[in-house]
């Protein structure tokens, strides 16, 4: 079992959807000394291009990049993200092992089907989380209830009025470098 403290924990549904949306926070966090971790809902294993293997060796590369040290993929299947009790459960437990006072997720909406699915899983997982009714467990020990103080959307592929913005000019070209981390996109 983790024993870490994330000040950020940022959901992608697959590895690069955290550099392409939400990468510029996640630096700018990183300088500021908190801890960021990512959690890959799924290995983006359906890409067109690329296979969950490449897409690994990519997703490393980047958590370099970003300055991260805790990076996960959580095994949902890609194309398949469902609001699952099975998918909820395994968000859960990913959010009781860092106790973020902050999560980012993908987008409410937007025109892949994973990441609209990927918003409501997650954001339903970060109030369940704080249930302690809600039982989950790693490695056979039961976990203590955590819920985030706030769930923030990135915005990916539609333009959606954004609710709070975040200058990151200072780390736009680290983030770009990150993106290009995913050379088989």
């Amino acid at each position: 079992m983790k024993k870490i403290k994330a000040d950020i924990l940022a959901f992608g549904a697959h590895p690069d959807d955290v550099e392409c949306s939400a990468a510029g926070t996640v630096i700018k966090h990183v300088a500021l000394g908190k801890i960021v971790a990512v959690a890959d809902l799924t290995a983006g294993e359906m890409g067109s291009h690329g296979n969950a293997e490449s897409r690994k060796k990519e997703s490393d590369e980047a958590s370099k990049i970003l300055g991260i040290k805790y990076r996960e993929q959580l095994g949902l299947p890609d194309g398949g993200i469902e609001n699952s009790e099975s998918a909820r459960s395994i968000v859960i437990q990913t959010i009781r092992e860092y106790r973020p006072e902050i999560v980012l997720c993908n987008a409410v909406y937007d025109r892949h089907p994973d990441h609209a699915n990927a918003a409501k899983l997650v954001s339903d997982a970060c109030f369940l989380s704080g249930l302690k009714k809600k039982e989950t467990f790693i490695n056979g020990i039961l976990q203590k209830a955590w819920r985030p103080k706030a769930v923030f959307h990135y915005i990916q592929d539609y333009f959606i009025e954004p609710d709070l913005v975040i200058d990151i000019t200072k780390a736009m070209d680290k983030k770009i470098k990150a993106i290009k981390a995913y050379k088989s996109q």
